[in-house]
């Protein structure tokens, strides 16, 4: 039977079913299921909206916290004495517990005790030196970290340094060995940069002082402390060897570094021992004094660990500087330096010189091969550009053959 037009309109106007309804709102056919997965998506949008700002700001906390901290690396110029200063010292630790037969993990807390103690006193130095030259440093137009901050800054900077010196000076007040190598370097570091003494401007007198403060104390400090924890008698021959090479490291080391300040002394005419002495008795005095001495006494500290492995990287390490010096022109210098310039024997003392050891003493003991991780993992700058290095050298080598 056909409807009439009247009929027709009024079906098609008639409510819309519960189905029409739902489709209506978007749920589809499933109706009040649909509905409560909308709601509890809606409730989920909703928890994530208020929780973006608490993820917002915990990114800032944390980037504004990392901001700070490289800040403050810059300031107390950690880049400058992390490697080049705290890896050589505990590879002289290292080494003394290794010709003490004695495992290296079972010592990670003295040599976590001995970068605790010796950290504040880097720290320390670096910024009463900017400190006690800030004047200097403007009036020659060299560059000084310590420009533009607060008095309360500098104050609560010094503090951190100093009182966790006086904590382990306090721990280490019966051990008067110990305490007198700790302090040693706080001491000479002290009179280098403070008026009146400030031997810094007093020429041979700051060049060992800050020889002493550098390397000195620090090395002997850390070797004193594998004997004290192993109870047994210092071994003179050996304290002796040490001693002579790490002051031999850091007369070399300060020399280079006062030789690079030359410009900037002249101009406020700061008698280093440098600027007393022309250039050519520098590098005699640093190529046939200083630099021999230094490889003889380092050639009887690895006759005495007798490591094969150390003489192996000893002939790794010529190779990568042959082939450094071959293919990128790189000249090799004991002191002075000179354009495109490496420093001799600068990067076996701090990286391979300890993993050396480290892996010498992981054939007595396996786990000690632990050390050689967390030691590449400290001091990882030193070894990613080595590895960086011997990539482009084989590279440029395949190359270049």
């Amino acid at each position: 039977m056909r409807l009439s037009s009247r009929k027709r309109q009024l079906i098609s106007d008639r409510p819309a079913s519960s189905s029409c309804v739902s489709d209506a709102l978007g749920l589809g056919e499933n109706g009040m299921k649909e509905t409560s997965f909308g709601i509890a998506a809606a409730e989920k949008s909703d928890a994530a909206y208020k929780l973006a700002p608490i993820f917002v700001s915990a990114y800032a906390t944390v980037y504004a916290l990392k901001l700070s901290v490289v800040s403050l690396w810059r300031t107390i110029r950690a880049t400058e004495w992390w490697g080049y200063k705290l890896a050589p010292m505990l590879g002289s630790a290292y080494a003394t517990a290794y010709i003490l037969k004695l495992s290296l993990i079972s010592l990670w807390p003295l040599f976590l005790l001995a970068l605790a103690a010796l950290v504040p006193c880097a720290a320390y130095v670096s910024v009463i030196n900017d400190l006690t030259d800030l004047k200097d440093d403007l009036a020659s137009g060299k560059a000084n970290r310590l420009v533009g901050r607060s008095r309360v800054f500098v104050v609560a900077l010094l503090a951190c340094c100093i009182l966790p010196g006086v904590s382990l000076a306090i721990y280490w007040r019966r051990e008067p060995g110990l305490l007198s190598l700790y302090l040693g370097a706080w001491a000479v570091f002290t009179l280098y940069s403070l008026p009146p003494v400030r031997l810094k401007s007093r020429g041979v007198f700051g060049l060992l002082a800050d020889a002493c403060g550098a390397h000195l104390f620090p090395t002997l400090f850390a070797v004193y402390l594998v004997y004290r924890w192993r109870g047994e008698p210092l071994d003179r021959v050996w304290f002796a060897l040490v001693a002579v090479w790490s002051l031999c490291c850091g007369v070399r080391g300060i020399l280079w570094h006062q030789l690079t300040d030359l410009d900037n002394d002249e101009k406020i005419r700061l008698r280093t021992f440098a600027r007393q002495h022309n250039l050519s008795s520098l590098g005699r005095l640093s190529n046939f004094v200083v630099f021999p001495v230094e490889l003889g006494t380092f050639a009887l500290i690895l006759w005495r660990i007798e490591s094969r492995i150390a003489f192996a990287f000893l002939i790794v390490y010529a190779l990568l500087e042959f082939a450094r010096a071959r293919l990128w022109r790189i000249e090799f210098v004991v002191a002075v330096p000179k354009p495109n310039f490496q420093i001799v024997m600068l990067e076996y003392y701090e990286l391979f010189f300890p993993l050396a050891v480290v892996l010498s003493s992981s054939m007595r003991f396996p786990v000690d091969a632990i050390i050689a991780a967390v030691h590449i993992a400290l001091f990882r700058r030193r070894a990613t550009q080595t590895l960086r290095d011997c990539v482009q050298l084989i590279r440029a080598g395949w190359m270049y053959g």
